[in-house]
């Protein structure tokens, strides 16, 4: 919900804010004041590309934010297949594969190449919820301990 709100500031009209859990989206977003143009995806990332993007031929995005820490190979994909030419990929990166619990904050431009990469804020570690699409999920944020299900392969 802030994410979306700041993004909407900033001049982005059409939005797509995807995320499985309503409930930052329900605590920060008054509904009733929303454009048409600004939607919300109760579903996972990989469900909105491989449901929704991919099937609907949707246009590419100027921006992708990524509010949960996920694999670089993750954040090259998306970059390289769903932004246009001068978009941006913001997303908390782990420093190592499949490892949850430190993340890089990095901009990738549309071919995959980073364009900014901030490890520490100050003293403090970059370090958000993992991405629950992912097997090697760890913690309490993950399918085991907070009901999410896994999209199933057609």
């Amino acid at each position: 919900g802030v994410s979306t709100q700041t993004l909407y500031n900033m001049g982005y009209t059409h939005i797509d804010a995807v995320d499985w859990s309503s409930k930052a989206w329900d605590a920060s977003v008054l509904e009733d004041n929303l454009p048409p143009t600004v939607k919300f995806m109760g579903v996972d990332d990989e469900r909105y590309v491989l449901d929704e993007w991919r099937p609907k031929q949707m246009e590419k995005f100027d921006i992708i934010v990524f509010n949960f820490g996920i694999n670089e190979r993750k954040a090259k994909v998306y970059a390289k297949t769903m932004l246009v030419e001068d978009g941006r990929l913001f997303a908390p990166v782990n420093t190592q594969s499949d490892y949850w619990l430190k993340q890089t904050f990095k901009v990738y431009d549309h071919q995959g190449n980073i364009l900014s990469a901030v490890n520490d804020v100050g003293a403090w570690s970059v370090q958000f919820q993992p991405d629950v699409t992912q097997d090697t999920c760890q913690g309490i944020w993950c399918a085991e301990y907070n009901g999410f299900q896994k999209r199933k392969n057609r």
